[in-house]
């Protein structure tokens, strides 16, 4: 009865063991051919490559320049009588602001621009010139196509530009500093601007493609007045450029000289608001019920004044609930932050199902829009949006000697984090930051009066409050291209001055 039993077993283990290693040669030589195969593939894609090597046929005037030089070309070892193209590889930046509120950061996208369209010559050669296009600095390739691929390529370096405007003239004077070319790596984005050696703020071009307008005011005595821009992607100036990586980078510095007397611009104000960074948010589109319209007679205004709204194909003889959304909280607090509403008014509509309410801007955040829903018995029929702008309050006293405590209010400030906080400098030297988003709009605080006898300035300037990639930092920093390349709500300026006496 064993060997009954155990035969069997060893002829069948004897079968497995053949058919297994049936099995294992046929793999083995499947993984044989698979790997020739693998083998030929990879050899056919290197001598592919090999053969689509670039080539180095293309010779330049110059090798570096500034946006719109004059260049001059030439090509060789192309297809003679064929059309070909010279290719740029252009940068487009822009910031990413995601859910309305948070800022991610920069982003750069790559593209190819097509700088010239030709043919080439009997003798496969093509020359030419063209000028270095608008857009960010720093290295690019020049590539040479033909028939839709890439024949050859070359490098050529764009430098940033600086032009300042005016060079003279009394305190609070307005000084725009213009540049072209600003870089779009990581070291080459950010610029940082000082005036007397105190630290002002940040310069960027990042949503216009290196192309930036700073502006600042002239502050301090009759004299020359030092200003210097240098990289910084730390927040701070790199002040030993020249061991750095980049020692060939441009490294501007102008003397503004101010003369007697004071300029207009020293009055207090808030400027114009500017346009944001790509246009900025885009707000969630209102919804409306067939047939019903909603205007107001301004999209936008400071705290108390007046604004109108209108609107047609409501219910007929119904009081209507004007609902006001806003936000509430704070982002420091750890209690968090969310939507609130409260109710504008209760106006009843005519026989026609039209209202006609003016009303004044609420006392509340600015920054983004806010949202007004027209409601009647928890059914939406229409909605508006209505801005915000901040507005100077308090400004108490103007004059006095030194040490003087300046009181000042600001209402309109926002809540996003682009446009929650201001950020201070006096005589252009930066001095701290304030948070409007606790207070529901309101930046309340006071200045000490400092310096020699004349003209003092304080000037809050838009920045980032907070972002998630910091490649660069750009927190916490008055941003001076606020009104060409600030994301999200185009918040403005506020420009403010004290005389300070014996």
């Amino acid at each position: 009865m064993k060997w009954t039993i155990i035969k069997p077993c060893l002829a069948i283990l004897a079968l497995s063991a053949s058919l297994s290693l049936a099995a294992c040669s046929e793999q083995e030589e499947q993984a044989a051919t698979e790997k020739q195969h693998t083998t030929s593939k990879a050899a056919s894609e290197k001598k592919e490559t090999v053969e689509e090597k670039l080539l180095n046929n293309i010779t330049l005037s110059a090798q570096r320049g500034f946006v719109r030089d004059e260049v001059t070309f030439n090509v060789t070892d192309l297809k003679g009588n064929e059309p070909v193209e010279l290719v740029w590889n252009a940068i487009d930046g822009e910031y990413i602001v995601e859910d309305l509120y948070a800022v991610i950061g920069p982003k750069f996208t790559e593209k190819e621009m097509i700088l010239l369209e030709g043919k080439a010559g009997v003798d496969g050669q093509w020359s030419g010139k063209f000028n270095v296009p608008e857009g960010f600095g720093g290295d690019f390739t020049l590539w040479v196509k033909q028939g839709g691929k890439k024949i050859g390529q070359v490098g050529y370096t764009v430098d940033p530009s600086f032009n300042m405007e005016p060079k003279s003239g009394p305190v609070g004077t307005e000084i725009t500093i213009k540049m072209e070319g600003l870089g779009w790596s990581t070291y080459m984005r950010n610029w940082q601007l000082t005036y007397d050696n105190k630290y002002t703020g940040l310069v960027t071009g990042i949503s216009t493609n290196g192309t930036a307008e700073a502006k600042i005011r002239a502050a301090g005595t009759v004299g020359d007045h030092a200003i210097r821009l240098r990289t910084g992607y730390l927040g701070m100036q790199y002040i030993n450029y020249l061991q750095s990586p980049y020692p060939d980078k441009p490294a501007p510095d102008f003397m503004f000289t101010i003369t007697e007397g004071i300029a207009p611009t020293i009055a207090n104000h808030v400027e114009k608001a500017p346009v944001a960074a790509s246009g900025g948010v885009v707000m969630p589109e209102l919804k409306q019920k067939q047939g019903v319209k909603v205007e107001l007679s301004v999209k936008e205004g400071v705290v108390d004044a007046p604004v109108s709204l209108t609107s047609s194909g409501l219910p007929k003889d119904t009081e209507i609930e004007l609902v006001w959304n806003t936000m509430k909280g704070s982002r420091v607090s750890g209690k968090g932050f969310g939507e609130d509403i409260s109710t504008l008014a209760k106006v009843k509509t005519d026989k026609e199902g039209n209202i006609n309410y003016t009303f004044k801007v609420p006392d509340d955040l600015g920054g983004i829009p806010h949202r007004i829903d027209l409601v009647d018995d928890g059914e939406v029929y229409g909605q508006t949006y209505l801005r915000i702008l901040p507005s100077i309050v308090d400004f108490t006293p103007k004059a006095g000697p030194v040490g003087t405590k300046i009181a000042i209010t600001i209402k309109g400030g926002g809540w996003t984090e682009y446009d929650n906080a201001y950020y201070l400098t006096y005589d252009n030297a930066y001095t701290g930051y304030l948070c409007a988003f606790n207070s529901q709009g309101n930046l309340t605080f006071d200045v000490i009066a400092t310096g020699e006898v004349g003209h003092h300035l304080i000037d809050l300037y838009p920045g980032i409050y907070k972002q998630q990639e910091k490649d660069t930092d750009m927190t916490l920093i008055p941003q001076l291209t606020y009104s060409t390349d600030h994301p999200g709500s185009a918040m403005p300026a506020i420009r403010l001055a004290f005389e300070v006496t014996n």
